[in-house]
């Protein structure tokens, strides 16, 4: 009886320990890998497309207030979203049609964005409203609009390479948010494809090598993690979602004995190729993390993080999961930046269904995926033209 008191003594300790240290003393930011522009060309080219078609992140609701309009990168280009006095939010390419000026750089008048260069106007639709020296305004020169909408606190839009309608939606899903307290989100921009996260889930075997310590100082002498995995494809109208288990327990380092109550579970939701929802279950409190990725070019995708917890949750408490889940991803980021796709793995038994993942993934591209990922190196080409010149 004495030796496990004092075993679950040595484990709290541990902990406070580990909280007090990520506190006080370690930021958890990344740090960024330097890399190479040439070699990036060779590293991407037998990555899938890299504009997957689906719904994704432009930015937070609450980043677009009446009467603005921002520019963001997404999809190898630049879009203009801008939100109307109504509160309505328009989203599309960011160049006017009249002579190619940046609409994201001009203002918003009543519902409409205004080009700063000669003043047309164009409304949520992509219509143009009003040409401010002319009588009449030409009926079919649109700016090219986006479907779009607000969900989650975020402004979404539906990307398809072949132009074709939305097939799912978001509405109806995560519905917990209303009862949850919202606390702030973290954004970097990652050199990866958005697939290999996707695979990563399906990677059972590594999560015992790449996750199976603590951030905390010394608790690797004490303790492990061991992971328990699994992952369930949707079918039907859910075909586009799926969803990855990760039981992770405490063991003792040498006996590899489970320690009761000190681990936690993670439920991973994909919502097509541009959503996670990760819900942390733990004795320590709960947490909701909905991280999305928003390709920008060729190996190159926005990541952001939006944090919430149930009421009344310690605030130690998500720092301490947001810290400990923040640093496993991580490591998986510093090997994907550093990997190349493997068209064709040499895989064995214990792997995970790494394979099945692909395919499911292969329905989020479509015919011009391709011409897509061509338009996209030669972006990332003038990049690298552009980082060399400096």
């Amino acid at each position: 009886m004495i030796v496990q008191v004092l075993l679950f003594l040595l484990l709290a300790f541990i902990v406070i320990l580990g909280v007090i240290y990520m506190l006080v003393f370690v930021q958890r930011e990344r740090k960024p890998i330097s890399y190479d522009p040439d070699y990036e060309k060779i590293r991407g080219k037998n990555y899938p497309p890299p504009f997957p078609n689906g719904w994704f992140s432009l930015c937070s609701a609450d980043s677009v207030k009446k009467g603005q309009v921002i520019e963001v990168d997404a999809f190898g280009q630049k879009l203009a979203v801008f939100r109307g006095e109504d509160g309505q939010i328009g989203v599309m390419d960011a160049y006017c049609p009249h002579l190619n000026a940046n609409l994201a750089h001009g203002c918003v008048r009543g519902n409409n964005v205004v080009c700063p260069f000669h003043g047309w106007e164009f409304n949520t639709r992509g219509q143009c409203a009003k040409i401010p020296y002319s009588d009449k305004t030409p009926p079919h020169i649109p700016a090219e609009p986006w479907v779009v909408k607000e969900n989650w606190g975020l402004i979404l839009v539906w990307y398809h390479s072949e132009k074709l309608a939305p097939t799912w939606d978001t509405e109806g899903q995560l519905t917990e948010l209303k009862e949850y307290k919202y606390h702030g989100m973290t954004s970097g921009i990652l050199r990866i494809h958005l697939q290999d996260f996707a695979e990563n889930g399906a990677d059972f075997a590594h999560f015992n090598f790449v996750h199976n310590l603590l951030t905390i100082p010394l608790a690797s002498k004490f303790v492990h993690v061991a992971h328990t995995v699994n992952i369930e494809f949707g079918e039907g109208e859910t075909k586009h979602m799926a969803a990855f288990t990760d039981q992770a327990d405490l063991v003792w380092a040498k006996s590899r004995k489970l320690i009761p109550h000190a681990g936690g579970k993670a439920v991973v939701t994909f919502y097509g190729p541009g959503f996670l929802v990760f819900r942390f279950t733990t004795k320590m409190g709960n947490m909701l993390l909905i991280k999305t990725f928003t390709p920008m070019g060729e190996l190159k995708v926005r990541m952001e993080d939006y944090v919430y917890a149930p009421k009344g949750t310690f605030k130690l408490a998500i720092k301490y999961l947001l810290g400990e889940a923040s640093a496993q991803f991580h490591d998986d980021v510093n090997i994907w930046e550093r990997k190349k796709f493997a068209m064709r793995p040499i895989l064995v038994k214990g792997d995970g269904p790494i394979m099945k993942m692909r395919t499911w993934y292969s329905q989020f591209y479509s015919e011009h995926s391709m011409y897509a990922k061509k338009m996209a190196i030669q972006l990332a080409e003038k990049e690298a033209t552009v980082i060399e010149q400096q």
